[in-house]
């Protein structure tokens, strides 16, 4: 069972953590959203591919959430910056999966090209 108020998330027996729009991924969303609408592909390729990954990556943010209520212990004297590994990894994801969805479309669009 989980505790909200509008920028808090408290799991009982465990720590609380702030939301905040930083914690949202917007800036993560709007790095892959800008880079699929730019790349020329057919429209329904991008808007499958855009909607998914979205939805990877706001999947991803959920785990982090998650992750962050039941382990996070802000009283210990560890500092770490969880937006920035979150950000440093998710940006990994999406370069990987950005490589082979932009290499599978230059492969059919080379296909298409030589039929």
């Amino acid at each position: 069972m989980a505790i909200t108020n509008n920028y808090e998330l408290l799991v009982p027996g465990h720590a609380t953590i702030q939301l905040v729009y930083s914690c949202l991924g917007l800036g993560v969303i709007s790095f892959f959203a800008a880079f699929v609408l730019a790349y020329p592909v057919k429209f329904k390729s991008k808007i499958a591919f855009l909607i998914g990954g979205i939805l990877g990556i706001e999947f991803l943010n959920v785990i982090r959430f998650v992750l962050l209520s039941l382990f996070w212990n802000r009283n210990e004297n560890r500092v770490i910056d969880h937006h920035a590994i979150f950000n440093i990894i998710v940006y990994i994801i999406i370069a990987i999966t950005l490589y082979f969805w932009v290499k599978r479309n230059d492969l059919l669009i080379s296909n298409n090209a030589a039929n």
